[in-house]
């Protein structure tokens, strides 16, 4: 049997939305369960980071459905690392995005950013305090909320609101209601880096200030959301894991 995590990466391939996931976690098995039931799985080492845009030694597992298409976009990602021109790196990240099956307005923005200097992260991090969303996520945990466009971890949306991010939400949640569990994921996975900034508080910065002021307003969520945020960082694959097993039942 995939794991929890695993299994509902899947779902991306299955509705059509993407030829290729990440999952966070694989193991010798379930490599083999996945041949046996079609799939390619495959790593690709890199020598830019993609996220950082830093020299790395970071390798990538991939799963996927059609491989020669896969393959092919990484052929392309590969022969851009060797001449790394801001206009190659742009286009090495919206190449990764379009492997990922993203939305081409996410990927765009996202690369923009990137190559500006400017954290993604950070403008979705803005937009989920600004709209409530990890204060109703807070008070419904460990039942996830409808926050649709956060389909994956590490894929910011070019805006919260972004209808194509949204519709791809709607449909894997539409085909397996459990999809709406990796989701939260992503959540925390947002929400992390804020009690972060919290407690390394720099007031001279609008994003430090804003941050510290949701903190503070929180009330008797702030614990609850401190624990998350707490388990979460001494292991953010055991977190998942764990996380889904329990809510799935599995």
């Amino acid at each position: 049997m995939l794991n929890p995590s695993l299994s509902l990466d899947l779902v991306r391939i299955k509705t059509g939305i993407s030829n290729c996931v990440q999952p966070i976690i694989i193991d010798r098995r379930e490599i083999d369960e996945l041949k046996m039931l079609g799939y390619s799985i495959f790593t690709y080492r890199w020598i830019v980071d993609p996220i950082t845009l830093k020299p790395s030694k970071r390798s990538s597992i991939y799963v996927c459905k059609d491989c020669e298409k896969a393959l092919r976009i990484l052929k392309k990602i590969e022969r851009l690392e060797q001449d790394l021109t801001l206009k190659n790196m742009r286009r090495m990240i919206e190449l990764e995005g379009e492997l990922l099956g993203y939305p081409r307005c996410c990927i765009r923005r996202f690369s923009r950013l990137k190559i500006e200097g400017k954290s993604p992260e950070t403008t979705i991090i803005v937009e989920c305090i600004e709209n409530g969303i990890f204060e109703e996520f807070l008070r419904f945990y460990p039942e996830p909320t409808e926050i649709n466009s956060l389909f994956t971890t590490n894929f910011y949306p070019c805006k919260l609101k972004c209808k194509n991010a949204n519709d791809i939400g709607k449909r894997l949640i539409e085909y397996d209601q459990n999809y709406r569990f990796k989701i939260a994921i992503s959540v925390i996975n947002l929400l992390t880096p804020v009690f972060k900034i919290y407690k390394n508080f720099k007031p001279k910065t609008d994003f430090g200030r804003l941050v510290f002021s949701f903190v503070e307003s929180l009330g008797e969520l702030r614990l609850k959301a401190e624990r998350i945020v707490e388990n979460f960082s001494k292991d953010p694959v055991k977190f998942e894991i764990d996380y889904l097993r329990s809510v799935m039942h599995v």
